[in-house]
This record gives C-alpha cells, structure tokens and sequence, in this order.
C-alpha cells in the first residue's frame, strides 16, 4: 500500500544528481518532484531515501517536474515500515 507521506532523497543518475520530494513509496516505486526540474530524464537512477539506499530504479518522466520510478528489485517491508514510523 502506498505512503503518504512525502519523503526527502536524492536521484542519481549519470552526469545528474536532484533533491526530490518522495511521494507514493511502496515495494514496487514511487513518485518523484523536483525543484530542479528537467534534471531527472527517463532512464536508469539510483534513489537515496534519507540516508538509506541507493535504491536502483527505472525513471520514466511524467512532466517537468514529476518523475516515476519503478524499483528495479522490490523494496524490502521492513524499510517501508521504518518511513512509516519515521
């Protein structure tokens, strides 16, 4: 079941690197905005949640600023159940 609430991280990708705002985490992705927008393009990304990852991920663009991702390998409960608590 998707998060709520709205997470800080980075996304990474070759040659770029944005602060983003998590929404919608859950074992599978999320959603991503960014302050820096055109910054995060389509394609392969590491995402940092906090201090925790990098996570490996698929990024298809949604509009200047909104990103989805898809997790690469789901993410394991115990993480999703420590943002949930955060």
């Amino acid at each position: 079941m998707p998060m709520a609430t709205i997470l800080y991280g980075e996304c990474i990708a070759p040659g770029q690197t944005a602060k983003v705002r998590i929404s919608g985490l859950a074992d599978q992705g999320c959603d991503l905005e960014t302050d820096a927008c055109e910054t995060v393009s389509d394609g392969d990304v590491s995402l940092w949640i906090g201090a925790v990852g990098p996570f490996h991920a698929s990024a298809t663009r949604k509009d200047a600023c909104h990103v989805a991702v898809r997790f690469k390998e789901p993410i394991d409960g115990r993480i999703l159940e420590h943002f949930r608590c955060g």
